[in-house]
């Protein structure tokens, strides 16, 4: 591996040691990687894309950096790899549309279903107290996990002599295949519909307000959501809907309330 190919902060970790414990630890993400779809000639850049910030601050001298810089990165990996997609397969598309699909490929929502079909949120490197609070299972964690891997491919392939993008967009096309498969450049977003609606009619952005259901638990949330705006100074209630996710939820709500509000 090419070291200088790497930025600076990860170039030395914890792996280059002969410690018994960092060898295991990255031997057990052998399952992980195996899902992925990519063999990481470094497995320690997959660690450091699974450590957040409150596992660092609790275990400041182990050697491994948070995830946020790498998440960065991999962010613009995203982004370039569903544009690309997206540009290939629907080249009569608009680039509204091509807007709109990415949006919904990339989005937190978006992504933390993926991450959770991956089983992700098992694998990070979470705070305790942290844990307590639900990280494992918040979109945002989730999302930011799963760039950061992207990242991490990338660079890992990079380092290699590998084509990064191509290894990374192997790795895309595995865990993105069903949503890429639902996408329709005909198809509206619900909220987005319902926004120019509202939009047309009071000058107003609806809001959305969304709450877990009583009886969720952190590992299996079910939301509740509505959708609201100001009507002559008072809260007027156009929509409310469930869903699995926030965003499910949501729609949900947006498409009652295209049904119920006469616009």
């Amino acid at each position: 591996m090419t070291r200088g190919a790497l930025p600076a902060a990860l170039r030395s970790l914890p792996d280059e040691g002969a410690d018994p414990a960092v060898i295991e630890e990255l031997a057990g993400l052998r399952p992980l990687i195996t899902a992925l779809g990519y063999e990481f000639a470094r497995p320690a850049l997959l660690r450091v894309a699974l450590t957040l910030g409150s596992w660092c601050n609790e275990h400041p001298h182990a050697g491994w950096p948070s995830h946020e810089r790498l998440e960065f990165f991999g962010d613009a990996v995203l982004d370039l790899l569903s544009a690309e997609r997206l540009w290939l397969r629907f080249d009569d598309a608009s680039e509204g549309a091509l807007t709109r699909m990415q949006a919904r490929v990339v989005s937190e929502a978006g992504l933390a279903t993926v991450a959770r079909a991956l089983g992700l949120g098992a694998w990070l490197f979470v705070g305790r107290g942290d844990a307590q609070g639900g990280a494992r299972e918040r979109d945002g964690s989730l999302a930011d996990a799963l760039e950061a891997a992207l990242g991490a491919i990338f660079l890992d392939a990079r380092a290699c002599g590998r084509d990064p993008l191509a290894a990374a967009g192997a790795a895309f096309d595995r865990l993105f295949a069903e949503v890429m498969a639902g996408l329709d450049p005909g198809e509206e977003d619900v909220k987005s519909l319902l926004g120019r609606v509202v939009q047309g009619r009071y000058r107003q952005t609806p809001r959305y307000v969304c709450a877990a259901a009583e009886g969720s638990t952190s590992a299996a949330p079910w939301w509740i959501a509505r959708v609201e705006l100001t009507v002559e100074g008072a809260p007027r209630v156009l929509g409310a809907g469930e869903g699995a996710t926030k965003r499910e939820a949501q729609r949900a709500a947006a498409a009652a309330a295209l049904v119920s509000f006469d616009p």
